[in-house]
């Protein structure tokens, strides 16, 4: 029972914060070909799982925005657009390198969830955005795993 919770949190840590979950697989006690199944299967559901409900996320999102506008407008002061490097460099990304930029930086820099949801707002009607994610996912969980058993 103690190694179905000890894999189930290395699972949903990849599924939310990716890259460190190699770490704790290694930190458990589990070989590398472990940590690669462990890591990929929570990426891999963490993509499906945040692609998904991304359009209600959105829509939640984009209610909060327009709330918060009437609020600023009802008291005579317009909202300012914030433009910080973490959203320069998504934009960068997005129209320099497309989907494919998009998925190599999701899972070791800006986490799965807020690429998925990205992916999902940019590329929703492009048929190779599931697999390209999987694909990035699967990449750098065997990147990740490898550098971490080097490194240790």
């Amino acid at each position: 029972m103690a190694d179905l919770l000890e894999i189930l949190s290395i699972v949903a840590a990849a599924m939310v914060k990716f890259a460190v979950s190699p770490i704790w697989s290694y930190q458990l006690g589990y070989s590398l070909w472990e940590t690669v199944a462990f890591t990929s299967l929570g990426g891999v559901v963490g993509v499906l799982f945040f692609y998904r409900i991304s359009g209600w996320l959105m829509r939640k999102a984009r209610i909060r925005r327009l709330r918060r506008a009437l609020a600023a407008e009802a008291a005579g002061k317009l909202p300012a657009r914030s433009f910080t490097r973490g959203n320069r460099l998504i934009v960068k990304v997005k129209r320099g390198h497309g989907l494919h930029g998009l998925a190599a930086i999701t899972p070791v820099l800006i986490s799965i969830p807020i690429g998925a949801i990205l992916a999902a707002k940019y590329f929703y009607h492009d048929r190779r955005t599931i697999p390209v994610l999987i694909s990035s996912v699967l990449i750098w969980s065997v990147v990740l795993s490898s550098f971490w058993t080097v490194v240790r």
